[in-house]
């Protein structure tokens, strides 16, 4: 009887324990959904009461007429895109060459491939900037996606190369017997056997670009190619008396991003297991 009794309440209580977790995770994008439909004389008198009466849809007119805040979704757009292009280019061949290509040196390249992975971004900024400055690339997009490039490309080709380990080895050779060779091995085979993962690098690393702040600060001062978030952050400074408007302009800025991992989200599991399971 206790066993049985055990077996009902251990499936509630961990209902209600991903319950409480996904309020606390929805909690803030309603938060900021509800005050950036008020006025800002309503927010400041009561924050977290709900939007009610005149709804103040003057705030996401204002960011889309006056701040042109679509402009900057074409700047934060260019850079995401050309950056997840460049990544799989180079991640797919290079985690092809990990993972089924046998080299001297193999596993060494792997390992100081990866282990590039753990060195702060941030203590690369500087040396980038003299770099970028010498040859006439701080503000451009280049700037941003090469160095989005040098951070991000190990860990595509780590996540890819456990992807493609688990292609079975059968299924390359007998396409090397048909005559299939290396591009056409990375089309018809590699690519279409790997999508979990690569799936998983487009929404996670249109995500992180898209949402980054660091980066395009540092090294895009124009007002025109600034990205979406680096342009809010800047509204945040300017605009402190009126809160609401910052909220409209986060609420607009995140939709990309959500309708991204909405649209993608069934790969996010296929693509964290993909290798783990020869």
């Amino acid at each position: 009887m206790k066993q049985s009794a055990i077996k009902r309440v251990v499936p509630s209580l961990i209902f209600l324990i991903l319950l409480l977790f996904s309020i606390s995770f929805l909690y803030p994008v309603f938060f900021m959904i509800n005050n950036s439909l008020k006025s800002s004389t309503a927010y400041l008198k009561s924050p977290f009461s709900l939007a009610s009466g005149n709804l103040a849809w003057d705030n996401y007119a204002t960011m889309i007429s006056q701040f042109q805040i679509f402009d900057l979704f074409k700047n934060s757009f260019l850079i995401s895109v050309f950056t997840i292009i460049f990544l799989l280019i180079i991640g797919i061949v290079a985690s092809y060459a990990f993972a089924k290509l046998k080299f001297k040196g193999h596993n060494i390249v792997f390992i100081l491939t990866i282990s590039t992975m753990f060195i702060p971004a941030q203590v690369t900024m500087i040396p980038l900037y003299m770099l970028f400055s010498k040859i006439h690339l701080v503000d451009t997009y280049w700037s941003v996606i090469l160095s989005y490039l040098g951070i991000f490309l190990p860990e595509v080709i780590l996540l890819l190369t456990a992807t493609f380990r688990g292609i079975p080895d059968e299924i390359i050779e007998a396409a090397k017997v048909d005559g299939a060779g290396y591009f056409n091995m990375l089309r018809y085979i590699i690519v279409p056997m790997g999508r979990a993962g690569i799936m998983l690098c487009i929404i996670f690393y249109f995500i992180v670009t898209w949402n980054d702040l660091f980066i395009p600060m540092v090294f895009l001062q124009n007002m025109k190619l600034r990205t979406v978030m680096v342009a809010l952050s800047a509204l945040a400074s300017r605009y402190r008396g009126d809160p609401t408007f910052q909220f409209a302009g986060l609420v607009l800025a995140a939709i990309p991003a959500i309708l991204v991992y909405a649209f993608f989200q069934q790969y996010i599991i296929k693509g964290l297991s993909a290798g783990a399971i020869k």
